[in-house]
């Protein structure tokens, strides 16, 4: 560069938010005020790379004071030409012109396979700077033939004059947008992709910079990312599953099992009803009676095992354990009684010298157990203390035989006949005297609802009265054929206000139980004997079972008033009036049965 020259003005491009990411394509405009008059003869113009730029020269003996290049302003129309266009852009100041010359806009070739661009946007900055594409109309002719001719005059007088800039033409308001920042070249999309042109209609909306989505990109590679995730979430739903049947099916147990069969100090044991094998086998494993569950398993197979509490010694085999558990006399079950039908609840001795152990009785030696160093266990006394002093409602007593209940406190007979008959395979042996009444009685009331004493009791009578019947039969008569007969009987003497004189309910408070009813036991005057007192017991004098109560809720039709046992088979006869009654005692007689009342 000679001193002589002016230095050449570089503008760089501040790149817009909506333009696209061009890097290393900065374009340059550049202006010598060396160059010569573009006004006075034209060479053919060269075609520049950008499609928006031409390039023209003027002889170089024809001094200029500036030369510049720049871009064409468009004039609007109506229907402004569907041509591609870039804003115009301001150069160096010039020299102050001699008289102001409004710019003329010329056409720009369209490149016929670009697609159109929209009109520019016309602002004070470009839309007052002179033109730059000058020429004769030969030149224009023989650049493009796309180019319309113009005419020379206007081109000498307008279009290259040296002038003041006049007052821009503005754009139609569809195109117009504000231009802000410095000097930039480009103005929309890359070279290589020139935004389209305003459409026929007018609509003409501005490029918005935006880059143009390739349809199915993005969201195919969001599906396959879906995809991924749901296999994966599948197989790890799959996995899990998977463990845990492998855990159920016992794969990863350990199979530790101990050899003795004597094994070390006792435990108690509980298995609950409905436990499956799996479930026994943990327990026991838990209690330290097997080594594992999975040796227990292996070892029970498919046998059956009951439900209740057992006294295990630990550290055995799981063979050794199922055999205790398997034992058919119940060796090692503890808290497991069954309660015969007509038992009272204390023990009685009979005629024969042989005592009979009362429910109290069997439930303390059932209970009772030494294990896991403590013992467990009620006694005879504290059963009898806890029935006699307790609150009705510790007891669990059903409130259809509260009020009878509650005039005995103090006895513990009050609570006689409310623990029905049958088997109790799980007493539990740590339980108090009051909690293993209570559990009984609750269990037992369970039992005389599910035997229809409140829902199905046709006899006429109140649930506890009959309860107290029932307890009478059982006690009274030996086969159940004979049930709703006896029943039936003692229904009839309670209708027509005549004793019962059964002599179980005189039996009930004697010290020694006899068939032969005589001397005191028949004499005394006990809430119990109906020789002496009308109606009936004030309790049931025995446990009740479920044949017995279902005769009472349904007794035989008949008219018998009297009934009497003949032989140790327990045949027994019935009769309507005394005299058949007579007949039937005299059968008993000659069987030696009986010996009171005999001829």
């Amino acid at each position: 560069m000679t001193e002589e020259q002016e230095p050449r003005t570089r503008h760089r491009r501040r790149r817009a938010p909506g333009d696209p990411t061009t890097t290393g394509s900065i374009p340059i405009v550049r202006t010598d005020p060396g160059l010569p008059d573009p006004t006075v003869e034209y060479r053919r113009p060269e075609r520049s790379a950008n499609p928006y730029l031409e390039i023209r020269y003027a002889q170089a003996e024809v001094p200029s004071p500036a030369i510049e290049k720049r871009f064409v302003e468009p004039s609007w129309s109506a229907e402004p030409p569907q041509v591609r266009h870039r804003a115009a852009v301001p150069p160096t100041p010039l020299p102050e012109p001699a008289a102001p010359v409004a710019p003329v806009t010329a056409p720009v070739p369209e490149a016929p396979t670009v697609p159109a661009a929209p009109a520019p946007v016309a602002d004070a900055d470009t839309a007052a700077m002179p033109s730059s594409r000058a020429g004769s109309p030969a030149d224009f002719t023989a650049t493009d033939p796309h180019v319309p001719a113009l005419d020379p005059a206007e081109l000498n007088t307008a279009a290259f004059a040296l002038a003041a800039p006049t007052a821009p033409v503005a754009a139609p308001a569809a195109h117009a947008a504000p231009v802000t920042g410095s000097f930039d070249i480009l103005d929309g999309h890359a070279e290589t992709a020139p935004a389209p042109a305003p459409s026929a209609g007018g609509s003409g909306e501005p490029p918005t910079g935006d880059l143009p989505v390739v349809e199915g990109g993005m969201p195919e590679r969001r599906s396959h990312r879906k995809a991924l995730f749901a296999v994966l979430a599948v197989a790890i739903v799959v996995l899990v599953v998977g463990l845990l049947g492998l855990k159920h099916l016992g794969v990863f147990d350990s199979h530790k099992n101990f050899s003795s069969t004597t094994g070390g100090s006792p435990t108690l044991v509980q298995i609950p009803e409905q436990a499956s094998v799996r479930e026994i086998g943990k327990i026991l494993a838990d209690d330290d009676v097997v080594g594992s569950k999975r040796a227990f398993i292996d070892a029970a197979g498919s046998r059956s095992l009951k439900a209740g509490f057992y006294k295990l010694p630990t550290k055995i085999s799981a063979a050794t354990a199922v055999s205790m558990l398997t034992d058919e006399n119940d060796t090692y079950r503890v808290g497991s009684l069954v309660i015969p039908e007509g038992l009272q609840l204390d023990s009685k001795k009979g005629i024969d010298g042989k005592t009979t152990p009362g429910i109290f009785e069997m439930l303390a030696e059932a209970t009772s157990v030494q294990a896991d160093g403590k013992t467990y266990g009620v006694t005879v006394e504290q059963l009898q203390h806890a029935a006699a002093q307790s609150s009705v409602a510790d007891l669990g007593v059903p409130s259809w035989a509260a009020p009878a209940v509650q005039k005995l406190t103090g006895d513990h007979r009050r609570i006689e006949g409310l623990i029905a008959s049958g088997s109790w395979e799980d007493i539990d042996p740590r339980m108090d005297a009051k909690e293993l009444l209570r559990s009984l009685i609750t269990r037992s009331v369970t039992r005389f609802e599910s035997w229809g004493l409140t829902s199905q009791n046709d006899s006429g009578l109140m649930p506890y009265d009959a309860l107290v019947v029932a307890s009478i039969i059982e006690r009274e008569v030996k086969h159940d054929d004979d049930y709703a007969k006896a029943a039936r009987v003692i229904l009839n003497r309670l209708d027509k206000g005549q004793k019962l004189e059964m002599d179980s309910t005189a039996n009930y408070t004697a010290a020694v139980t006899n068939i032969d009813v005589h001397g005191e036991t028949y004499t005394d005057k006990t809430e119990w004997n109906t020789y002496q007192k009308e109606g009936l017991p004030v309790t049931p004098i025995g446990a009740v079972g479920e044949k017995a109560l279902h005769a009472v809720e349904h007794p035989a039709v008949g008219d018998w008033v009297y009934f009497v046992t003949v032989d140790k088979d327990g045949t027994t006869l019935f009769a309507k009036t005394f005299a058949q009654h007579k007949k039937n005692t005299e059968v008993a007689c000659k069987n030696k049965f009986i010996t009171t009342g005999c001829s």
